[in-house]
């Protein structure tokens, strides 16, 4: 039954269109659980939740001139999906290594099932249990129905509402949905008021971004093979807190972040992986998701984060300490400037154009490849820093989560993308590959590049170095 319609903002409308065979926008967020989770209980917050949040429970249906969401009550048999991954009276007979087989394969058989927003709903969770005490708790959404912050915030207020909490947010609203204007234009306008010559930096960094910047061409990380494919895998490893709070230090003293570390190690990363592929890059251009919410956002309502691009040249990554102060000071300056709303309004005057158009000039993007960026890196930051004190791990009633990891799309022309987030005062990292563009193996020398390059910014004043870093034993596998 339709319950109401719901008028999608312009990042919105932009993920929709470059949803297509082989550049599926889906975000993964995986929890692994230690101990029994209720899936009746489970399910029951899921639906209590999703009340909340229409824009979860709807799918876009595309008029000739207009896209909107219809919302529906009839969501409970689809959202949540429970497999075992052994029968229980086989689990005695089965080996560890069998089982681990068994569960990357359950894994990317949930992950391989295409998701289409203009058919079914944007969000779906799976409860894949290994054994009788551990198991893998899995929520996918689409990126036309919210941004990667706002999944993780949805995922914590699910889990608070499995513990009987009481959840702080509202319920969701739509200020500007209902066909006058647009919330995050709407957001870029209440930013004018903080900077000066706000208009005037925004036309000069779209005239750049789209002008100026083809004339001297971002840098593709190499790869040895490339041919269409929507299959995504990817690998893992994390750095322990006493790293990251090295890294973090280290990063104080010149005064930058460890988002500027994250940055600036992943700038040195791909010099090191083209360097070695016989291609030296010259300017190297990062995408970083940044949050434009207001304060006090409607709980995913709908895309509320936008992007910046850093950029630098080779002689700026020369130094490491130096590419560090420059990453810092490019980014703040951006940051400042509302530089993200540039792509705000890019996207709202796309999407001012029929639905046929946006889905050719998002072909035309990724054809082309001269507007785009090097590579993406998505930083989380801490993952439900206010439920916890440090080192304590978030229940799921009597279970804990004793990990958490996310994904971010993956799109042709890049080949990769880095996730990162802090959970129990671990860095942990994830790199998401094309599969038919990149092996297993060369995936991993990448991933170790960045964090070893990561763990150059953790050095001591005398030099020293904490211990190595920590990588995950089996392999997984995210098809899409």
């Amino acid at each position: 039954m339709l319950e109401m319609s719901i008028a999608l903002n312009c990042m919105d409308k932009g993920f929709f269109a470059l949803h297509s065979k082989d550049e599926p926008m889906i975000i993964h967020c995986i929890l692994t659980i230690d101990g029994a989770v209720d899936p009746v209980r489970l399910k029951s917050a899921l639906l209590t939740v999703l009340l909340r949040h229409p824009s979860l429970r709807s799918t876009i249906h595309n008029g000739l001139f207009r896209q909107v969401r219809e919302a529906t009550s009839n969501y409970g048999s689809d959202i949540l999906t429970v497999w075992d991954l052994v029968p229980p009276q086989d689990l005695a007979d089965a080996n560890h290594s069998e089982t681990g087989g068994w569960h990357e394969r359950r894994l990317s058989e949930w992950m391989n099932r295409p998701l289409n927003p203009g058919k079914e709903l944007p969000c779906r969770v799976l409860l894949l249990r290994k054994t009788l005490r551990e198991s893998s708790l899995v929520f996918t959404i689409h990126h036309s129905a919210a941004d990667g912050l706002h999944l993780f915030r949805f995922a914590a207020e699910v889990i608070q509402d499995y513990n009987g909490g009481t959840v702080n947010s509202s319920p969701s609203t739509y200020s500007l949905t209902d066909g006058r204007g647009d919330e995050l234009v709407a957001l870029a306008q209440a930013c004018r008021l903080r900077v000066r010559h706000f208009y005037l930096r925004m036309v000069a960094s779209l005239a750049h971004r789209f002008l100026l910047a083809p004339l001297s061409p971002n840098a593709r990380i190499c790869r040895t093979r490339s041919r269409p494919s929507a299959e995504v895998h990817f690998c893992q490893g994390s750095l322990n807190p006493h790293e990251v709070g090295q890294i973090r230090s280290r990063s104080k003293a010149v005064g930058a972040t460890l988002n500027d570390a994250l940055l600036a190690a992943c700038f040195r990363t791909v010099e090191q992986w083209n360097d070695a592929h016989g291609k030296p890059s010259r300017k190297i251009s990062i995408m970083v998701p940044v949050d434009i919410s207001s304060p006090s956002p409607s709980p995913v309502t709908a895309n509320q984060a936008s992007i910046i691009s850093v950029s630098t040249t080779r002689k700026e990554r020369t130094d490491p300490d130096e590419l560090l102060r420059r990453v810092s000071q490019k980014r703040s300056r951006i940051l400042k400037n509302g530089i993200a709303f540039s792509i705000v309004y890019a996207a709202y005057f796309c999407s001012l154009l029929p639905p046929r158009m946006h889905t050719a000039m998002a072909r035309f993007l990724m054809a082309t490849q001269i507007y785009l960026d090097s590579v993406l890196l998505s930083n989380l930051g801490l993952i439900w820093p206010t439920e916890t004190a440090s080192g304590e791990l978030v229940k799921m009633g009597d279970a804990r989560i004793t990990d958490v990891a996310g994904t971010s799309p993956v799109v042709s022309p890049m080949g990769i993308s880095f996730w990162a987030g802090t959970y129990n005062d671990r860095l942990h990292v994830t790199l998401a590959y094309k599969a038919s563009q990149f092996s297993h193996e060369e995936a991993r020398v990448l991933l170790d590049l960045y964090l070893h390059e990561l763990r150059s910014y953790q050095r001591t004043p005398e030099g020293v170095l904490a211990p190595e870093v920590r990588y995950r034993d089996s392999r997984e596998t995210i098809p899409t």
